[in-house]
């Protein structure tokens, strides 16, 4: 055995870089495994908000909460109509959705122009002087003009990505909460991770601001309201029919029953 290789400064040196090789390894796997926890976690408080307000709205594809991509959908649909000062937002789950799509074209035919740009600019220096001497000045100058109107493109979309995230979740933490509050929570979940799948099932279960809760039509006159009970067989279909309960609210009671007033005692009627 060779004692001098293993007391030199090589095997050291080796034994040190594989020692911080397996370090930094270590770390970015606990990174990641963090990452894809925090992750995990964000989609199923997410997922489990959407779903519960979108039952109690009485949608009936609040399962859609759980599907990837469909989410997003719904995430847009449960804000509804979208007012601002001079037009509104209508379908926000269509826009929501398709957004990222129409970007990521975009995105595409730059890349692809980009490559064609290079591709030209090699050749042509190629043809015109027999050897590859690089990218000249004019191919260099066109790949810049694209990758900064690439840049600006990226950096609007983003932007008007977010702001639609941030009107969406106003409507919707709206229904709970007071204008301000929720325009503090959409704008600190469009900043802070994880604080939007926190806060909607946090609020999933509040009782709703008046007027913002589910949609209930009106009655056709004739019909009763859910939880009124029905009038017997043979009466005449009339507001007067209808009991506000099932326990001591028929007509005959109604009409046997005299109008009591503020003190719980049967009013009398008193001459003018």
């Amino acid at each position: 055995m060779n004692h001098a290789y293993y007391e030199s400064p090589y095997y050291h040196t080796g034994s040190s870089q594989d020692a911080a090789g397996v370090a930094v390894l270590s770390i970015y796997l606990i990174l990641l495994a963090l990452v894809l926890i925090f992750g995990l976690v964000s989609y199923i408080l997410h997922s489990i908000g959407l779903y519960t307000i979108a039952g109690r709205l009485g949608m009936s594809n609040a399962w859609l909460a759980f599907i990837p991509f469909a989410r997003t959908w719904l995430h847009g649909e449960l804000a509804g109509e979208i007012s601002l000062k001079t037009k509104k937002i209508r379908n926000p789950g269509v826009w929501k959705l398709v957004m990222p799509i129409i970007s990521g074209g975009i995105f595409f035919v730059f890349y692809i122009l980009f490559l064609l740009i290079s591709g030209v600019g090699i050749f042509l220096n190629l043809s015109s002087s027999g050897r590859n001497d690089g990218l000249s000045v004019g191919t260099i100058m066109g790949i810049l003009f694209f990758l900064i109107i690439w840049i600006l493109i990226a950096v609007l979309y983003s932007a008007a990505y977010q702001v639609l995230c941030v009107l969406i979740n106003i409507q919707i933490y709206g229904r709970f909460t007071s204008r301000n509050m929720a325009v503090v929570h959409a704008v600190l979940s469009a900043l802070i991770p994880l604080y939007e799948s926190i806060c909607t099932f946090v609020i999933r279960n509040k009782s709703f601001n008046p007027g913002m809760g589910p949609h209930i039509p009106r009655q056709p006159y004739g019909m009763p309201h859910p939880g009124m009970t029905p009038p017997p067989a043979g009466q005449g279909i009339s507001p007067q029919n209808f009991g506000p309960g099932p326990a001591g609210s028929g007509p005959r009671e109604a009409e046997e029953r005299p109008f009591q007033g503020a003190s719980g005692e049967p009013e009398q009627n008193h001459p003018v």
